[in-house]
This record gives C-alpha cells, structure tokens and sequence, in this order.
C-alpha cells in the first residue's frame, strides 16, 4: 500500500482542542488487508476507537473516515484498535452532537466524550458490559444428583430451572456467592448476555387516567393530534395538572410504539415523578441522572438504545440518550436554570431538545407555572404552540398572598409575629406549614462585634456560611472549609456573633417556638446521606401536622396536599442584583413556592416577608399574576434590546494575576470594534471577581442577528492562537448565557 492510499481516521478525542486528529488505519486491520474501499467498509462514523495521544491512550469517536489529511501522512500514528463492531452514535446522535460542538463554540471531542456513559469512556466493548444473566448449562444437574443437605444448592437449582438471573437478582435473593461459583465451576450453569426485548405496548399496559377538565382535554387533544415537528408550550398555574395532561399524550405516543424522553431538572423530582409513571404505565421506565454509578447509567444507556426502555425520566443530559424510536420529549419545568450546564461543556437542555425533535420530526412539550420569558418570546412569534391551563385541578383553589411588611411588626427568630400566629392556627387545625428560605447553613457569616470584620474566604471574592452542626465555616462557591473561629483575625476579640439567617438557624428557632412539632429541614446538607430525601418525603407526606424548612429543592415540582401555609422568609437579597434576569429568577422562585400551598381541599395561603414592600417586583408578585410580570418584563427587555430581543455571547477569562485577564479580554475585544452590528458589554470583572483562588474578568458580546454573531464568535475563537495566545489564562464561551455571577 502507497502512501498515497492509506485510510485516514478523524477522530474526536476528549481534549480542549477545537479540531479532529488524524490516525491511520490500526495495524491488526492493515496487515490482512489492502484495498482502500474494503478498509474503510470495516470502520463505522461514530465508531469508538483507542489511539495513542502523547504518552496516553485516549478513546475517541471517529467523524469521517477518507484518504485525505492536511498533516505530514508520514508522521502520523496507527489507531490501536477499533473497540467495537458497531458505532455508538447513529446518524442523528452525530447530527446533534456536530450541531450542538458548532453553535456552543465547545470543542467537539469533549462534547462527544460528553454525551458517552462513563463506562463507555474505557477500553472495554460494549458486549463486555452488557448484563449478564445466570443461565442453565449442559450439564444441569437433577434434584437427586445433588445432596439433599445442600439447601442452597437446591434453591439456586430450582431458580435456574425455568428463569435466568443477573447477579443482583441473586443476591436480593439471598443466594451466596459460593454456591453461585460452584454452579459455574461444574458447568452446571454459565454467564450468558441477556438480551433486551422490546415487546408490543398494548392498551392492558395503560392503567385508566384521572378526568380531564375542559383546558386539560384541549391541550391533551392538540398534542395527540400531531405527527410531525412542533413545540407545545403549556403555561400552567401551579396544581393545574400538567402531569396529567403528560401522562395522556404520553399514552397516545406509547400506544404507537413510540419512545418518550422526560426532562427533569432535579434529581430530587425523580423518585415522586418515576413512582407516579410507574403506577400508570405498565412498561419499562428508566432513570439517568448523576446520582446514578456508571453501570447503572450504562444499564440505561442500552435499554434506551435497544428500544427496551419505552419512557425514561432524566436530567437535562438525558437529552444525549441513544433512542431507537423517539416520539415525543417532554420538558418539565422548562424555565429552571439547572437545565443550563454551567462548567464545562455550557449546552441549554432546551435547545438541544428542540433542535433534536426538529431532526427527528416529533413534538416537544415545555411545561411550566412560570414560563421563561425567551419561551414565551416564542409563544407570542407563534414559533410556539401556546397552551394554558388556569385553572387548578380538583377542587383546590389558588392560595391567597400576604405581603408582611417587617418594619411595621415584631419578629422572632428571623419570622414576623403575625405569621408565626397563622402558623400556629394552620398547625392546630392539622395542616402543614412550609417556610422557605434560599439560604443554607445556620448564618451566611460571623462577625466581630468589636471591629466588624468578617469571616471571608481566602479563595473567593464571598464570605464562608457558619453550619453550627458541623462546627465549620464552608464557602459555597469554591468548597473551601475551615473550623469555626471563635476570635476574630482582625483584631483579637472573643466577641464572634451570626449574621444574617439560614435554614439551619431557622429549624433550631422553630423548635422553641414550637416544641411539639416536628420540624422537617429539606436542603442539601440535610440530605447528603443516600436514602435520607425519600424519607423526609415519606414524612411529610405522612400528613401530619409538621413544618418544612428547606431552600429551593422544596419549590420545584412537589405535591404536598396537607400544606396549607407557604411562608417566604426572605426574598431581599434578590432585589438588588447586577444581573438583568434578576427580578424574572425572583419571580418564577416566589411562584413556585407558592404553588406548594392549597393543593389539597383546604385553601392556601402565602405569606411574603420584606423589608421592602414598596418594591415594583414585590407590588407585582402579591397585586398580579405571573403572565402580568412577564408582559412588562418583556416590553422592559424589548426597551432596553436585551434578550430574547438581542443574543449574547459572553468570553469568560480566570488567571491567579489580578488584571492580566482584563488586559487580555480588552486586547481580545478590540478585533470586534470595528465589526457592524456588535455591542460590546466590559470587558469588566465578574460580579464574583475572584472564585477558587481566580480572577475572573468576561466580556459580553450583543448583537441582534443570531447567526451573525457566532459567525464572528467562531472566526475569533478560529485565530485566538495566532492574535491573543497566553498561557496563563484559562478562556471559555458561554452562549446563551443565564448565569452572569
């Protein structure tokens, strides 16, 4: 074979470099064959495959298999192996992830690397991880050929006799691993690949719904009439039964053999949300989310992939889920931001999703109490089919709003007193009570009393929160912790007091007030340990009277029906803010915890503390609805050219040198200057200056034509080596972005 005719492989390999690299063919392939066209036959595009990367050994994708390189074709290296017979990504999977590299600005081998389960990150082959199952073997033995002593032996043979298990279904039960390795070491069974296989979903599977009323019935029948590509987005008040209208287009879609992608934008929304799926839906349901193992995310991976799993309920990285016969993706709660990945990698769920069903010419249905104002942007374009449920289901009604002015009252323990008496009232009536407060831990900081000096991080531009039962002080931007101080750095004194409150503080104040009460705190330090969210859950919806503390994993999706009484402790601190969709993210908080309340058959209430009640945004939250914020947010936006009227793009720099990052994003910017049509925003230092130890300067870059902004984006990022190369700074792009801290 000539140099001329080898065959190049372009691989995306998991490194921050935006390019493919050249491999040759591996060289177990070419020693047994010459021709060209056969040799590229043996390889796939999306194919994974081992190569050498310095002194490492990487595993990337390859993108495009040909005879063409622009590198010296004498230097280049052979691929080591070819890891499986078949590609991991299929055609649409490339298409995405291709599009998604492209207008993320992200470097492609790390958003390929990103989308593969970690167990796929390895040398090992896809058969290889596949589950296993017990199976008889040739040699299965009778019951009299085995001692009749040997109980364990005759249990495990009476298994095998009919069905095959994994090991896990062994071990749940109870069967020892010993005597599992004495039927394999007899050949009286073996470890075979158990195939997935997809049955007929058929109308026995579905389990009766509960009654649609009118607008429920109208949104159900406008999705379940659709065959092709369109978004659906369904702005729903709180309690207004948006499960239900999912449940039953999911029905229509299951019933046609179809498979169902449902984003969640919380782990914690997962148990509630598979169990109540479950219960409907006699078909398999899996999971994906980070709380998962690899071999767990791997399990799902193939069953998403073989068709097996028919609906899969996932975090926003479920989007990347190889399914062989997508019908239908369901976004809830389409406005969090924890669909947004901030690090790394910085797609939108959203996007992705709609730009995948585009593809795939299959609906999309975005649902939310508080739509984000770019989905409702849409909605008024008619991008978006827009469907509204204002209504409650059932018998319960939208709860009533108090605002509780804490200049004009008494207060204890951080609690106005006239919302304590209504707590007490709710609570010897039998109800809940909900107090939410986004701030864990027992105080955001101490203070000397003497000199006022506080206790901040020595790696962040923030202060560190005291937790008084671990007795530390932690910062939550970079993880920092150090054992609580009990004098003070700045001038000696033993005088250290709290400042300010936390749901920690809250939950020991609650048991002085209320000594005869349980009091349940729901924030991530309450549960860190497996098991414990479930079972603050079962608690609370055990139903009896009780109060629940918890910060914003209790305002996202939760049916509680027993609490009567929502009380906002805290909502100041998002007022004054630097960040444009500061008063839209307060908004959609405030409305979502309010949904908590009434949504059983006792009418709710909320009460909102401030110190601020003349506040625009407080005078909307309690005089108006959230469909009213966002009309004059939206003309505010259109006034002011923010987005959704405009795009931005924003280049974020991090160095350990204080201005060099400054320096570096002004250098960068001037290139753009002299560009029509741009907007340049700083380069300034980001509200969070320094984090982890880095300074951290951005430069945000408008302009009101989308594609002609990343066509300049791209271009830069194209030449940054050869104009603005520094190796002291670390750069990322964040299209899109909704996190300006």
């Amino acid at each position: 074979m000539t140099l001329f005719s080898q065959v190049i492989l372009h691989v995306a390999l998991p490194v921050p470099l935006r390019r493919l690299f050249d491999y040759l063919m591996p060289a177990a392939l070419t020693a047994n064959e010459d021709n060209v066209e056969r040799l590229k036959n043996l390889v796939s595009i999306g194919q994974r495959v081992s190569v050498p990367f310095g002194r490492q050994t990487l595993i990337g994708i390859v993108i495009a298999v040909d005879t063409n390189t622009d590198q010296n074709i004498a230097k280049l290296k052979a691929a080591n192996d070819l890891i499986d017979n078949e590609p991991s990504f299929d055609d649409s999977q490339l298409t995405l992830l291709n599009w998604a590299a492209d207008y993320y600005q992200h470097p492609i081998g790390d958003v390929f690397s990103m989308a593969l389960p970690g167990a796929l990150r390895s040398i090992k082959t896809i058969d290889e991880q596949l589950p296993k199952t017990l199976q008889k073997g040739d040699k299965f033995p009778s019951a009299d050929e085995l001692s009749k002593n040997a109980k364990q032996l005759h249990k495990l043979r009476d298994l095998l006799a009919n069905n095959a298990y994994t090991r896990s279904e062994l071990t749940e039960l109870e069967v020892p691993s010993t005597t599992i390795k004495k039927f394999v070491d007899q050949n009286w069974a073996q470890w075979a690949t158990c195939g997935q296989n997809t049955s007929k979903v058929e109308t026995q599977h579905v389990n009766e719904g509960l009654s649609l009323n009118t607008e429920q019935a109208i949104a159900v029948a406008a999705i379940n009439a659709v065959d092709h590509h369109q978004c659906f987005l369904i702005d729903g008040v709180t309690g207004s039964g948006k499960t239900e209208v999912y449940l039953q287009a999911i029905e229509h879609r299951l019933l046609n053999q179809w498979q169902v992608l449902v984003c969640v934008p919380e782990i914690g929304l997962t148990p509630q949300t598979i169990a109540r799926f479950k219960q409907r839906f006699n078909v398999p349901v899996a999971l994906w989310h980070s709380g998962m193992t690899d071999k767990q995310r791997f399990d799902t991976w193939q069953q998403t992939r073989s068709g097996h799993a028919r609906i899969v309920i996932a975090t926003r990285s479920g989007i990347f889920l190889p399914f062989k016969s997508l019908g239908m993706i369901i976004i809830d709660e389409e406005h969090d931001a924890s669909f947004k990945q901030q690090d790394g990698f910085k797609y939108h769920c959203r996007s992705l999703a709609l730009y995948r069903a585009h593809q795939a010419g299959i609906p999309v249905v975005l649902g939310s109490a508080t739509p984000s104002l770019e989905s409702l942007y849409n909605a008024e374009q008619g991008k978006f089919s827009y469907l509204q449920l204002q209504k409650r289901a059932g018998n319960s009604q939208l709860p009533t709003t108090h605002l509780l002015d804490l200049n004009r009252c008494q207060s204890q323990a951080s609690l106005g007193q006239p919302l304590i008496d209504e707590m007490a009232k709710q609570i010897n009536n039998g109800q809940q009570v909900m107090l939410f407060i986004n701030r864990r831990g027992f105080a955001p900081v101490l203070m000397c009393e003497e000199c006022h000096w506080l206790t901040e991080c020595s790696r962040c531009s923030s202060f560190t929160t005291y937790h008084k039962g671990s007795n530390l002080l932690i910062c939550h931007h970079c993880g920092f912790q150090h054992p609580t101080l009990h004098q003070c750095l700045g001038c000696g004194s033993t005088r250290m007091t709290p400042v300010g409150v936390g749901t920690e503080q809250i939950e020991t104040n609650l048991a002085t007030l209320f000594p005869n009460v349980d009091v349940v705190r729901l924030d991530r330090d309450s549960t860190s340990k497996k098991g414990e969210f479930d079972n603050k859950l079962n608690q609370i919806n055990s139903g009896k009277p009780m109060i629940i503390v918890g910060t914003q994993m209790i305002a996202k999706g939760h049916h509680f029906p027993n609490v009567s009484l929502v009380g906002i402790v805290d909502v100041d601190g998002a007022l004054f803010s630097s960040d444009f969709r500061a008063a839209e993210k307060l908004s959609q908080l405030v409305v979502q915890v309010a949904g908590r309340a009434g949504r059983g058959s006792v009418k709710g209430q909320v009460w909102l503390q401030t110190k601020f009640p003349e506040h625009p945004v407080i005078q909307d939250l309690v005089n108006n609805e959230y469909k009213d914020f966002a009309k004059f947010a939206l003309s505010e936006r259109k006034m002011l050219n923010l987005p959704p009227y405009s795009h931005h793009i924003v280049i974020r720099a991090e160095t350990t040198v204080p201005n060099l990052g400054l320096e570096w994003l002004s250098n960068l910017s001037n290139y753009l200057h002299d560009y029509e049509g741009l907007l340049m925003l700083g380069p300034t230092p980001a509200p969070m200056t320094r984090k982890a130890g880095k300074f951290r300067h951005m430069l945000t870059i408008q302009s009101q034509s989308r594609p002609y902004l990343h066509k300049l984006v791209n271009w830069l990022l194209e030449n940054l080596d050869t104009i603005q190369k520094d190796n002291r700074i670390r750069w990322s792009v964040d299209v899109d972005p909704i996190d300006l801290s």
